[in-house]
C-alpha cells in the first residue's frame, strides 16, 4: 500500500510539472518573442513555453502542488481569441518578419495559485513575479518587432473618428444627418444654444472593459450631475474603431468607476431608471448586468424596482433600492478635452 501511494505521488508530480522548465535563464525565448527576467528573481521561478506563449510560475508554489502560475505572455493573431479570456490585457503589438500582426497579451491567474493554507496573502516571491508581468521586458525574435502600447492608446486609435466629429460639430449637422452617421443628435441641440460649440463638446479615452485597449468617449463639457455625460462611445473591434452607442438628453450614458457603462433614462417624473452594462471585449455589445427603475405608474405607493439580466423585476423598499444602486452611482467625471483643441492643431 505504501509503495502504491509513493508511486501515485510521483505520477502526480510528473503530471503537475509536465512541460515545465526549471532552468534559470534570464532570457526566456518562444518562437515569436522573448521576455527578460531580472537576475534578482533567479531561483524563484520556472517556465513553460511554446511557439506563441511563455508562462512563468512561482517555483515553490508549483512544486507544492498549488499551481504557482504568476503570469503569462502570449501572442494572438486574432483579437477575438483573447477577448473572451478573463484576466487578460493587451500590452502591445508584434509584427513578424513576414508582416503578420499579433496582439501581445498579459494573462494573470483568476484563482489562487499559492499555498493559501498557510496564509491568505501571497508569498513575497509569488507577489513579485505576479507584478513582474506588468513591466516585463519583451523583444521580438527572428526579425519580429515588438511595439509596447501599440494598439492600446486612444490617441493612436481614433483619429479619423474624432476628425469626423469635429467636422459634424463645426458644420452643425442636423439631427437626421447625425443619426444617419451614428452620432448623437445632441450635438445639433447644443449648437442651437452655444455660440462656441467646439468648446462645449469634448472627448476622453478610458479603458472601460479593462482589456488594455482604451475606448473613446465623446460628451458634453458640463458641471454638476451632467459632468461626465457621454453622447457617443467607440471601441476597437478586430483592431478597427467601431461605434457602440449614442445617447441623448433623457437617455444619458456614463462610465461607472467599476468599469461599467450606466444608462440613465427618464420618461418623466413618474418613471426613470438606470441600466448597468458590461462592454463586451472586442465587440460593440453592451451586456446588461442589473437595472433599476422608479415606476410610479406600476406601483404609486412602492415605485422602486430592480432586475438582473433575466428581466424579472423585483419590487423593493426605497432603502433596499438605494443600497443596491449605491455602488453604481460613482461615475467617472471626465475632464473632457474640447474639440476646439483639435481644430487649433
Amino acid at each position: 500500500m505504501k509503495n502504491k501511494i509513493i508511486t501515485l505521488i510521483l505520477i502526480m508530480l510528473l503530471i503537475n510539472t509536465s512541460g515545465i522548465s526549471f532552468a534559470q535563464d534570464t532570457i526566456i525565448k518562444s518562437k515569436l518573442f522573448s521576455i527578460s527576467i531580472p537576475e534578482e528573481f533567479k531561483g524563484n521561478y520556472c517556465v513553460k513555453k511554446d511557439k506563441n506563449k511563455i508562462s512563468v510560475f512561482d517555483k515553490k508554489s508549483k512544486k507544492a502542488g498549488f499551481g504557482g502560475f504568476a503570469f503569462g505572455i502570449k501572442a494572438y493573431q486574432n483579437p477575438a481569441d483573447h477577448a473572451v479570456l478573463p484576466g487578460s490585457r493587451k500590452l502591445g503589438e508584434l509584427t513578424d518578419k513576414k508582416g503578420q500582426l499579433y496582439d501581445i497579451v498579459l494573462k494573470h491567474p483568476t484563482d489562487v495559485q499559492y499555498d493559501y493554507t498557510k496564509s491568505t496573502e501571497p508569498p513575497k516571491e509569488f507577489k513579485q513575479l505576479y507584478e513582474l508581468g506588468e513591466v516585463v521586458s519583451i523583444q521580438g525574435n527572428k526579425g519580429a518587432t515588438y511595439f509596447k502600447n501599440q494598439g492600446t492608446k486612444g490617441k493612436d486609435l481614433y483619429g479619423e473618428v474624432l476628425a469626423k466629429h469635429l467636422t459634424a460639430v463645426k458644420e452643425k449637422w442636423n439631427s437626421i444627418k447625425l443619426e444617419n452617421e451614428n452620432m448623437s443628435y445632441m450635438y445639433n441641440v447644443l449648437a442651437q444654444t452655444n455660440q462656441n460649440i467646439l468648446d462645449k463638446i469634448g472627448y476622453a479615452y478610458y479603458d472601460i472593459n479593462a482589456d488594455g485597449i482604451e475606448e473613446l468617449v465623446i460628451g458634453e463639457i458640463a458641471e454638476g450631475s451632467w459632468k461626465g455625460v457621454i453622447y457617443d462611445i467607440y471601441t476597437m473591434v478586430n483592431r478597427k474603431p467601431k461605434h457602440v452607442i449614442s445617447g441623448g438628453a433623457r437617455d444619458r450614458y456614463y462610465v461607472c468607476d467599476y468599469s461599467f457603462v450606466c444608462n440613465e433614462y427618464s420618461s418623466g417624473a413618474m418613471e426613470s431608471g438606470v441600466i448597468v452594462y458590461n462592454l463586451v471585449e472586442n465587440s460593440t455589445e453592451l451586456y446588461p448586468q442589473i437595472s433599476f427603475k422608479y415606476d410610479g405608474y406600476e406601483n404609486p405607493q412602492k415605485p422602486w424596482f430592480y432586475s438582473y439580466s433575466d428581466g424579472v423585476w423585483q419590487n423593493v423598499s426605497e432603502k433596499d433600492y438605494n443600497n443596491r444602486k449605491e455602488i453604481f452611482n460613482r461615475y467617472e467625471r471626465f475632464d473632457f478635452t474640447p474639440l476646439s483643441q483639435l481644430y487649433n492643431k
